[in-house]
């Protein structure tokens, strides 16, 4: 395997410079060689400088500002694949791993059928550690919901292992190969911040591509600096109902829009949009505790 970590990065290079040095701790626990492309969506200069300095077999490739999170994906992947990487694995600047983590990963992996593609558990950076993203086991295509193998924030156990077969896929910490893209293209960047991570899962799996998770192989998500707008962050009714109009939310209503008219029932599109606004507002009275 020829695998590419790609990562992008938006003034948070602190942070990442954080994440570089946690990958170089896998670098001598695995067999297969990588290498790190940071896209940086015209992050401050001194902090690529620095980072250069620090790891200059890094490939950085320098977005606009613009970008946002899923063309810089896609200029990633096609960096690394240009490069002739047959793999790329998609990790965020503000998370963490452990120096086991692509071990676990990578073992998991080889046990599957060829040109799978494989996600990470993404559990929370505090402790006690809670389980934030473990896959969808369903899709009822008619309501476009996905069951979660898990609802709301569970406490991590020691029974949390296994690979499974998974609907959905957070884009952190996600190994797709090269072949997939070859077969269905890449990140939809109509979904400029959101959705285009599950959107391509979905995608994949209507392609009979296989997806699974791995609840073996961790990423350790800051949960405060990511999604604003959710409604577990309780960050005010007002800010929840601006996000529900602004395409860069993870609430946004076109957004939600725009993939069930590619995957849904396109007449049920306006009971659609009433059944995920009301769901919203409740999880944001209900569903969380601040």
């Amino acid at each position: 395997m020829k695998l590419a970590i790609v990562i992008s990065t938006h003034d948070r290079i602190n942070l990442l410079v954080e994440l570089v040095q946690q990958i170089q701790l896998n670098q001598d626990r695995i067999n297969e060689k990588f290498s790190i492309i940071i896209v940086n969506d015209n992050s401050a200069n001194q902090g690529e400088t620095l980072l250069k300095l620090k790891y200059p077999e890094i490939i950085v490739i320098n977005g606009t500002g613009n970008w946002w999170w899923t063309k810089c994906m896609n200029e990633g992947f096609k960096k690394a694949i240009e490069l002739g990487y047959d793999h790329v694995l998609i990790l965020n600047d503000d998370v963490e791993i452990r120096p086991n983590y692509l071990t676990t990963l990578l073992n998991d992996y080889a046990s599957l059928p060829p040109n799978s593609i494989l996600g990470s558990a993404s559990v929370s950076m505090n402790k006690p550690h809670k389980i934030e993203s473990a896959g969808t086991k369903q899709f009822i295509k008619w309501r476009f919901k996905f069951i979660p193998y898990f609802k709301g924030f569970k406490l991590l156990e020691e029974n949390f292992t296994g690979i499974h077969k998974s609907w959905t896929l957070s884009g952190r910490g996600t190994l797709i190969p090269v072949s997939v893209f070859n077969k269905i293209g890449f990140y939809d960047e109509k979904l400029v911040q959101y959705g285009s991570d599950d959107e391509f899962c979905i995608r994949a799996n209507l392609n009979k591509i296989p997806v699974y998770i791995s609840w073996n192989a961790h990423i350790y998500n800051n949960t405060l600096l990511t999604s604003k707008g959710s409604a577990f962050k309780k960050e005010g009714l007002p800010t929840l109902l601006k996000s529900f109009f602004n395409k860069y939310s993870v609430n946004s209503l076109s957004k939600q829009a725009y993939i069930y008219l590619k995957y849904g029932y396109k007449p049920l599109l306006p009971l659609f949009i009433f059944i995920v606004f009301l769901g919203t507002i409740k999880a944001y009275y209900f569903n969380y505790k601040k």
